[in-house]
Order: C-alpha cells, then sequence, then structure tokens
C-alpha cells in the first residue's frame, strides 16, 4: 500500500522545493524593529516591549542576578528538583563537548597550521514565552556558553515565569531581559541600556527572532 505522504520528485525539482526559512514579511517587519533598537537602544526597546510583551511603564525591562536568584529559592521543591536534574545533564553532557574539542598545530613546509579554540566574550540567549514558557531553552544555551567559559551571559525573555528566572539563577546567566520578538535580538545583539552588546545570539523563536536573528 503506497503512502500518500511521500512522492517521487526529479533530482531538478528538489532546488524549486526549498523555502526561505525567513519569509518577506517578516524580514521586512524586523529590519525595521532591529534598525530602530539599534539607533535609539533602550528607548525603542522599552516601547516595544510594552507594546508587545505586556511590560508595564515603570516596570523593569532587566531582571538582575539576585532576583533570578531569589526566584530559585523560592520555587517549590519538585520543580527544583527537576531543574537541577536537567541541569546537571546538560552540564555533564557539555562539559564531555568541551573535552573533545582541542587545540591543533600541525607542522607544513615552512611553519605550522592549525587552530584554536577560544569561547565568545559574550552571548545572549533567546528563550520564548509565549502560551509555553521554555525554560529547557534557557538550560539548554546557558550552560554550555559557561562550560565554554563565556565571561558575559545574558537571556531574553518575555513575560518571563519563576520557572524561567529559576532556570536562569541555575544555568548562570547574569541578568535576563524581559523581551522578547526582534526588539530582544536587536538588544542582545548591539546592546541597549544595561543590556551588553553579544557576540552570538542563540536559542529559538518565531518566524520575528528567526528574521531578526539573520540581520
Amino acid at each position: 500500500m503506497s503512502n500518500a505522504l511521500l512522492r517521487r520528485i526529479s533530482p531538478d525539482q528538489v532546488t524549486s522545493l526549498r523555502r526561505d526559512p525567513v519569509d518577506a514579511e517578516a524580514l521586512s517587519v524586523a529590519t525595521q524593529i532591529v534598525d530602530d533598537v539599534r539607533r535609539r537602544g533602550e528607548v525603542a526597546l522599552r516601547e516595544y516591549a510594552e507594546r508587545h510583551d505586556g511590560l508595564l511603564p515603570g516596570q523593569p525591562l532587566v531582571i538582575e542576578r539576585a532576583e533570578l536568584l531569589a526566584a530559585l529559592n523560592a520555587l517549590a521543591p519538585h520543580e527544583r528538583g527537576l531543574l537541577d536534574r536537567t541541569a546537571d545533564r546538560i552540564r555533564r553532557f557539555a562539559t564531555a563537548q568541551r573535552h573533545c574539542l582541542q587545540e591543533l598545530t600541525c607542522a607544513i613546509p615552512g611553519g605550522a597550521a592549525g587552530h584554536t579554540i577560544a569561547p565568545v566574550e559574550a552571548a545572549g540567549c533567546y528563550a520564548p514565552g509565549g502560551r509555553f514558557p521554555l525554560p529547557s531553552s534557557v538550560l539548554m544555551t546557558v550552560i554550555p556558553a559557561r562550560v565554554a567559559g563565556v565571561e558575559t551571559v545574558w537571556v531574553g525573555s518575555p513575560r518571563p515565569t519563576a520557572v524561567t528566572l529559576s532556570a536562569a539563577a541555575l544555568a548562570g546567566a547574569d541578568a535576563l531581559l524581559c523581551a522578547g520578538g526582534a526588539h530582544a535580538i536587536a538588544a542582545l545583539a548591539y546592546g541597549a541600556g544595561p543590556v551588553p552588546p553579544c557576540d552570538a545570539v542563540v536559542g529559538p523563536g518565531n518566524r520575528w527572532v528567526t528574521a531578526a536573528k539573520q540581520l
């Protein structure tokens, strides 16, 4: 019995079936937002956060390390245990990965060639908010960055829940930006107010987040 979900195509049809992961509309909207945040910094970032993320006027844009730790300490024991176990697995695997990476020097005629291993200085880790927050994204991005030796690690997440804040604390984040979408990616990339410019921005997101990361 044939599978209706599968069909045969010729090699020349493969290229025509490729889809750009960033559609034109998302790229156009994200370009305007990214340019605005890059140009006006924290002022623009707050405007977008209040418009799209539900941030209240006067509400802090940034949650500092001490507040993240307070959320972690107030977490219910069963939730804390789940985060602890997950973080430990991620940390052990990231450490094993790091040990697989080695610097290389190879003699060649006239000298030597090779590569060195060096972490970036600052990383921005994005975690979607929405109806189903993803503290797992916080753990899976912040922990490997810390294991790699990244000195400054920030999380960006709109409407962060107590579990998201706790995951950021447990993973070792310096602070959390209460914003999402293209404006959060722009802030992490270029800096905005207290948010430092990051050398790498990682983590999942919607079409506007993806477009902003591409930009």
